[in-house]
């Protein structure tokens, strides 16, 4: 296996990945891989919102911790208002969807994802994603490159790992997969329980 290849695998292997479909625009991206000021630079403003918006509701919280008995309902409060604001935020990414380039994943990680894709993309290209995560936790904008495409019954399997990510977004994606893995753990011990 060429050795850039090789590198690449290992690092989508580096993390953990949970089989779940989400919905992820996909396109080639026209270029070399930019630099990471490049990158950040050319993030779509409502992606870089979000992220922002995210940090700030966990910072808010912790700080509730301080202040003693009141704070649960006060963190109740809050909790509801920041709900507002990702019902709307999420109507504003969902804005960003464009079908044309709408695809879902087979899985997904720390590290990248695997995708169904109509047509083959080269493995070593690079393109452009905005991953749409489930249960409203946000949207990521990011660059990957193809580490394989195998053809499949219903078009092509393609594993892309992240090639520039912000790190906010990546813990999110991080903490979206271990939320949806918690998820189907539930739905397979509750189907256990279920009498025959």
């Amino acid at each position: 296996m060429d050795p850039i290849l090789q590198s690449l695998t290992d690092a989508y292997n580096d993390y953990f990945s949970v089989e779940h479909d989400i919905t992820v625009n996909c396109k080639v991206y026209s270029g070399d891989l930019p630099s990471e000021q490049e990158f950040l630079a050319s993030i779509p403003e409502p992606f870089l919102l979000a992220g922002e918006m995210g940090s700030l509701n966990m910072s808010a919280l912790r700080s509730l911790n301080r202040i003693g008995e009141l704070a649960d309902e006060l963190a109740n409060y809050l909790q509801q208002q920041a709900r507002k604001i990702d019902l709307l935020l999420h109507y504003v990414l969902r804005q960003q969807d464009s079908a044309e380039h709408r695809q879902f994943t087979l899985s997904y990680g720390g590290a990248g994802l695997c995708l169904q894709s109509p047509q083959q993309i080269a493995v070593l290209n690079l393109v452009e994603l905005k991953v749409f995560l489930a249960e409203n936790e946000g949207a990521v904008y990011c660059l990957g490159q193809v580490i394989s495409a195998e053809q499949a019954d219903n078009g092509w399997q393609i594993k892309v790992v992240f090639r520039r990510i912000r790190d906010q977004d990546r813990e999110l994606i991080v903490r979206a997969s271990l939320h949806q893995q918690s998820r189907q753990l539930k739905q397979k011990a509750a189907q256990r329980q279920l009498p025959e």
